[in-house]
């Protein structure tokens, strides 16, 4: 289940922008503008956390309580609350490991349990990348290895 969800969260705004006549020369004008403008990205992606530029590769940044960051693969994103007792880690070292100030769990850039006493991953949302911005969709929750491509 959880792969055929994190394929389906790499399509992105691509797919939510899909219309089922295209490529139907009967279909008729239905007043929805140009087919090739831009989509439209909305909160319906999840949270806005920056334009694609503020994740270059290599990198990991504390948005509110989230983890976003992007590697060779694409862009992921974290939750930022210990799943020990509930406390927000600290930002990320320059490597992706973070630290609770809680009771000293830390864990490594992908957000796996390096020292305890938490001893379950921070979970990982699906991300959406759409007209240059990174949307982070904490409502629907990825596997710890789906990467979201740029665009």
């Amino acid at each position: 289940m959880l792969a055929s969800l994190g394929a389906a969260v790499l399509v992105g705004c691509s797919g939510a922008t899909s219309d089922p006549d295209a490529g139907d020369p009967d279909a008729g004008d239905d007043g929805g503008g140009d087919a090739d403008s831009a989509p439209t990205c909305d909160s319906s992606l999840g949270k806005l956390v920056g334009a694609e530029t503020l994740f270059p590769v290599g990198t990991w940044k504390l948005v509110g309580h989230l983890v976003v960051a992007q590697d060779t693969s694409g862009f992921f994103a974290f939750s930022a609350i210990c799943t020990h007792q509930g406390c927000v880690v600290d930002p990320p070292a320059k490597n992706g490991s973070t630290f609770c100030p809680c009771h000293g769990s830390r864990f490594d850039g992908n957000g796996n349990v390096l020292v305890g006493p938490a001893t379950t991953p921070l979970p990982h949302y699906a991300v959406n990348v759409c007209n240059g911005d990174v949307y982070v969709d904490t409502s629907t929750h990825v596997s710890s290895s789906t990467r979201t491509p740029p665009a």
